[in-house]
This record gives C-alpha cells, sequence and structure tokens, in this order.
C-alpha cells in the first residue's frame, strides 16, 4: 500500500506443473449428497507444491521476510479459535504454564472471545504472529480491523456443524482483502464428525462467495485442537502435534513484503492500556522501521491533522504476552506508547513525508439503547457503586468508543442520558457488563432497531438477519411455527448431523430475532442452538408482539414475603426471593399470561393461632429465574427500563411512580 508505481508482477520461486495449477471444477455439494456411497476423502482443490510470492512492485527494491509470518484465526462461534491457538503456544513455548488467551473474567466466564488478541510464537526460526478473533457476530468490528494485520487467514470450520452464518461472514471479509486462506477443519475427534460433506460445503461456500481460482485453491488440515494434533492427509491420520499445521503456516502463509525506501507506514488497528505507561497503539508496520525515541506522525486519513510526538516504549508480541524492543522492523506487528490521542485508524507516518493509509471502516450498527443515571429508589445504595452521574457514565462510553468501531454514542434531549449504538443484544450487554463491574450504576431502555430510507426507493428499511437452528426433530414444528409468529420466512431445511435433529435456516428481521434464543430455549427445554448473522437491509416488515407473557409488578415499596409468593407461585415466575427488597413498578417476576399482573409481593400473612411451618414455605417455592444483562435486553417490552447496579439487575415499568424525578 505504499506509493504503487507499476502493475503487480508474480514471481515464481519454483516452477510449478500446469496441471497441478489449473483450476478443478468439482461437482456441486448437493450432488456428492446425492451419490451412492461414501466418496474417498479427498480435498477438491489440487494441493500446491509449491509457494509463490505476490510482490507489489514499487518504487525502490523491497525486502521479503524469511524469518516473519502474520496470519489470523478465523471462524465462527465455538469452532474452536482461542483452543487451537493455545495448542500452539504450548507446543512452540519453552513456558508450560502459559495463560490462556481468554484471560478476560467475564470471556472466562462465558467461554467466549470478545476482544481480537495478538500473540506470537517461534517455529523453525520463523516467527509467527497469530491473532485470535472473536466469533460472535456482534463482535464482527473486531475480525474487520485485524484483518488489516494479517497476510493470511486460518479458517476454522468445525467438523460436525460445518460453515455457519459467521463463517459466511468472516470469509466473506477475507477474500474481499484477498488473503491467503488455510482451512482447518477442527474437532475431527468428534465421534459425529462428517469431515467430506463439511470440505464439500466449505468449497461451495468459497464458490458461492466469488473466490477466483486461486483462492478455491485452498489447502486443507485436519485438526483437533482440544487434543493438540493435527494431519494433512485426513482426520484418521492425525499425528502426534500440531507440526503439519506448523508447517502449512510456513509453507502457505505469505512472506512480508516491505519497500526499503518507503517512508514509515504503521495503521493502528488496536489499543491496549497500562496503567503505567498508558495508552498501548498496536498495529502492523507497513514500511520503514519504528524505534524508541523516534519522532512520529499521526494521521487520520488524508484530510486528518498532521499531530506529532515520540516513542517512549516499544514492544514486540512474545507467546500471549509482550516483550520489551528497542527497534521494530517493517512487516512485523508491534505496540508503542507515548501518545495519548491515538486512535483506531490513525496511521504512524514520518512527520517529513507522511503518506496515511485509509481508515478502517466496519459495517454500521443495527441496533441502539439508551444509557442514563439511575432513577431508582434504590440509587446508590450499593456499597460497591462508585459511578453515578451523567458526565462519568459519558466519560466511560466516550472511552469505550477509543477501541470499539462498532459502537457509536450520541447525545439525547437530556444531559445525562445517552444512545448507544452496536451490532446486537449481546455486545451491548457486554459493554454494559463491564461497566457494572466497574462500579456504575445506571438505567437502560429496551433495544430499538436502527431503520434507513432508501433513497432510491423512498421506503423504510430494516436490517436483517440469517437465522440458523439446530433443533432436535421432535420441537422442529415448535421452532418452525415460533419463527413463523415473528414474521420470519424459512429458506433451507436439512438434516442434522447428530440422530434426529434438523437444521433450518431462516431469514428474518433483527428486530424480531431480539430475545429470539432465550424464547426458543424456552420452547424446547435448552435443546436448540441458534446462530445468526447480519444479512441485508429490506422493506420494514409488520409488528410483532416482544413477548407472549407479561409481567407480575409489585404495586409499592417494601420486601417480598414467602406467604405471597407462595400463593402466588402458579401465577407465573419470579426474579425474587423472599425477603429481597422491591420498589413500586418493579417487575418482579414473568406472568403466565399475556397481560401485566400488578400485586402486593410484600403482604404478610394475618396473625392467628394456627402455627405454619415458615422453613417448608420456604422450600416450596421455585429458584428465581437468573438473566445476564444481555438475556433481559432481548426479554424487555417497550414500557420497562432495566436498573443495572453492581450488586443487581432489577427491571421496572417505565412509568413507575417511585422513579426520582429528573431528565
Amino acid at each position: 500500500q505504499a506509493a504503487v508505481a507499476r502493475p503487480a508482477t508474480v514471481t515464481p520461486l519454483a516452477p510449478v506443473p500446469a496441471a497441478l495449477t489449473a483450476p478443478v471444477r468439482a461437482a456441486p455439494a448437493s450432488a456428492v449428497a446425492q451419490g451412492s456411497g461414501p466418496r474417498k476423502l479427498q480435498p477438491r482443490v489440487a494441493r500446491r507444491v509449491a509457494t509463490i510470492d505476490r510482490v507489489e512492485a514499487t518504487e525502490g527494491e523491497v525486502e521479503i521476510r524469511e524469518d516473519l509470518r502474520n496470519i489470523a484465526i478465523i471462524a465462527h462461534v465455538d469452532h474452536g479459535k482461542t483452543t487451537l491457538t493455545d495448542a500452539l503456544m504450548r507446543q512452540t513455548s519453552k513456558v508450560q504454564d502459559l495463560q490462556s488467551m481468554d484471560s478476560d473474567s467475564i470471556e472466562s466466564e462465558r467461554g467466549i472471545t470478545i476482544m481480537a488478541k495478538n500473540a506470537a510464537i517461534q517455529y523453525k526460526g520463523v516467527k509467527v504472529n497469530l491473532i485470535d478473533t472473536p466469533g460472535h457476530a456482534d463482535f464482527g468490528a473486531e475480525v474487520e480491523r485485524i484483518l488489516n494485520m494479517a497476510d493470511a487467514c486460518i479458517l476454522l470450520v468445525d467438523a460436525q456443524e460445518g460453515p455457519m452464518p459467521q463463517t459466511k461472514f468472516v470469509l466473506r471479509k477475507a477474500l474481499g482483502l484477498k488473503r491467503r486462506i488455510i482451512v482447518c477443519i477442527n474437532k475431527v475427534d468428534k465421534s459425529d464428525s462428517r469431515c467430506d460433506w463439511v470440505l464439500d460445503t466449505t468449497f461451495d461456500l468459497f464458490a458461492a462467495l466469488g473466490a477466483d481460482d486461486d483462492l478455491c485453491d485452498f489447502p486443507v488440515v485436519y485438526a483437533s485442537g482440544f487434543q493438540g494434533k493435527a494431519s494433512v492427509n485426513g482426520p484418521d491420520d492425525l499425528k502426534e502435534d500440531l507440526t503439519p499445521l506448523l508447517d502449512m503456516i510456513l509453507q502457505e502463509c505469505p512472506k512480508p513484503v516491505v519497500p526499503k525506501e518507503a517512508p514509515l507506514q504503521m495503521l493502528v488497528s488496536n489499543l491496549d492500556y497500562d496503567r503505567f505507561v498508558g495508552r498501548i497503539s498496536i498495529g502492523r508496520v507497513r514500511s520503514g522501521s519504528i524505534k524508541v525515541g523516534q519522532k512520529i506522525g499521526f494521521q487520520h486519513g488524508e484530510d486528518g491533522e498532521l499531530r506529532t510526538g515520540a516513542i517512549s516504549k516499544l514492544w514486540e508480541f512474545d507467546n500471549n504476552g509482550k516483550r520489551e524492543v528497542e527497534e521494530i522492523r517493517g512487516g512485523d506487528i508491534c505496540g508503542f506508547s507515548g501518545m495519548d490521542d491515538v486512535v483506531i485508524g490513525d496511521t504512524v507516518v514520518d512527520p517529513a513525508a507522511p503518506l496515511p493509509l485509509p481508515p478502517i471502516v466496519v459495517e454500521e450498527p443495527t441496533v441502539a439503547v439508551e444509557f442514563g443515571i439511575n432513577r431508582s429508589p434504590f440509587v446508590g445504595k450499593c456499597t460497591k457503586s462508585k459511578f453515578l452521574t451523567g458526565p462519568q457514565i459519558k466519560a466511560r462510553l466516550e472511552k469505550e468508543v477509543l477501541t470499539n468501531l462498532a459502537v457509536r454514542v450520541e447525545p439525547t434531549a437530556s444531559e445525562n442520558t445517552f444512545r448507544v449504538k452496536g451490532r446486537g443484544t449481546l455486545q451491548l450487554g457486554i459493554l454494559l457488563e463491564n461497566m457494572r463491574r466497574e462500579g456504575f450504576e445506571l438505567m437502560v431502555s429496551p433495544p430499538e432497531v436502527l431503520l434507513r430510507k432508501n433513497p432510491e426507493t423512498g421506503k423504510t428499511e430494516e436490517p436483517y438477519e440469517e437465522c440458523v437452528v439446530d433443533t432436535p426433530t421432535e420441537y422442529q414444528g415448535t421452532v418452525m411455527e415460533a419463527m413463523q409468529a415473528k414474521g420470519a420466512l424459512m429458506t433451507n431445511m436439512e438434516s442434522g448431523s447428530v440422530a434426529d435433529s434438523m437444521i433450518i435456516t431462516f431469514t428474518a428481521s433483527t428486530r424480531a430475532m431480539i430475545g429470539m434464543q432465550g424464547a426458543l430455549m424456552a420452547r424446547t427445554r435448552g435443546t436448540v442452538t441458534v446462530a445468526s448473522r447480519f444479512s441485508h437491509w429490506d422493506v420494514k416488515g409488520a409488528e410483532t408482539k416482544t413477548r407472549e407473557r407479561g409481567s407480575i409488578v409489585t404495586d409499592r415499596e417494601g420486601k417480598a414475603t414467602s406467604y405471597t409468593m407462595l400463593n402466588m407461585k402458579n401465577r407465573g415466575d419470579f426474579f425474587i426471593e423472599p425477603r429481597d427488597e422491591v420498589y413500586a413498578g418493579m417487575c418482579v417476576g414473568i406472568h403466565n399470561k399475556a397481560h401485566d399482573l400488578e400485586c402486593n409481593i410484600s403482604k404478610e400473612k394475618q396473625l392467628s393461632n394456627v402455627r405454619a411451618a415458615s422453613a417448608t414455605a420456604i422450600e416450596n417455592i421455585a429458584p428465581p429465574i437468573v438473566m445476564s444483562i444481555d438475556q433481559f435486553l432481548g426479554h424487555m417490552n417497550n414500557d420497562e427500563l432495566l436498573e443495572v447496579t453492581p450488586d443487581a439487575l432489577r427491571m421496572a415499568k417505565s412509568n413507575s411512580k417511585a422513579f426520582k424525578k429528573g431528565k
């Protein structure tokens, strides 16, 4: 990306037989599925026998970094990215007790990756920069910006599930940047794995996304990240470790190409923070080199203002940590401190000859909620609360925007309320969970789907998603009925990898999908898996009900009594336990019927000469429903608010008289 002067040329390092480089036309997966008997497990594309480096012709000579590779690991959620990354580090590191890449408390609790992370390993004298990415669609912006640092990608595909919605999303982004793809069929140790079918459908996905013959000629590795084993010959020939995958990375990942005479260029793709040195800017040095004490410039695109500063500390990545160095050469990934006003998308340039790169562009958000100060009667009662004011909430949201490109923050008519936009309720829920753990108290509105006006037709459009539901056959009708009630359109249905299961694909509006996962889990006793991703914009559909059941609302402040809860246990399910404090308008449970039920949950039993075993009464009350913040966001009706404090989550009616008057 530095001063291209002549058309790109291709220089083969070794002659390649024409028979091996010619594109292979394979039958569609549907035709394979209709064939008789199992076919031999072979990749449907020719294997490469030589590495071809594509080098852009630039002014002056270029340096090919033989000692370096930069590769990202991309996949759908729960297909094993972090597990495989941890296994690669364990095999190549002399330190055996390495911390997992998902070391954040929320990531460890939920078993998901939220933020993209950098790591580096050494193999056969080559430094390999590994970039672990999230799999949830809500964190897709992490993948979009991180791909700028990689020359190739390992696409993980579950050996049982095959390509899923987020697989399609991340692969489209990688193909759009012309990244070399290594397909790794992971979890081949599963008893119900079907590697043959997974390979077929993956090839079909490449073709459907418009990949050219070179990109469709992808190498294939079979692996078990959990066992730390891999093979290039098939799932039945796993080696003792991940050496086949490591060899494939060295062979197939393009070597970084750095113009020798070009000025400094480094696109800031990530930010970190250290309480001793402040903000740490992370990115890949495209050209030039960067040293401690060096005078540098920052510019956000060609029209941005040029700011200057100096490098105070410089780090390279070592396993899942950082190591302080004096200099980083072009092609490598590094982090540095010294400038506190850097944002993601800035280009580090030579102040004497600034050549900024285009800023990172990510897809627009689709959901918005309002964050405001807590106005409930219980505000400030939590001993862990530290931040309760509007300016404190505003400062925290502004800090989030610096590192999270998918989040947007806008002011509202109230100075203490802010409109926050994101990719989905999971992303916004994670942000709220982080804030409450930091000591924030706030009130949150129900999620609202963002609409747009089509400039050509003038019609109002809303975002639609592709939703894939894996369900047992006995609940197939239940799932289809629930989805169709939300206006979803079924586009495909096929047998699942497990006996007596079905995989059903729907197209549904984002508005309809909010809270749908929880509803389907409740209807199928937790046996379904739901995966969805943004698909397209289309004309706004008819309004649908947010949920089928109303709320149980208390009409006064007090403490919940076991006497009332026991008498009302057949009316619904509760969020609270006996002796929990409540206030007027607070939603204490879910009613069995569609309408709301108002009650006095703190009513005491009248005194009499008849004794009752109170301990036995409490035992007969069902345990409370426990929801995460993102689950509450999917459950809320339009006339409800969510109170978020460090020690509690409370849902209440927005017109509650107990709320303190305020903006």
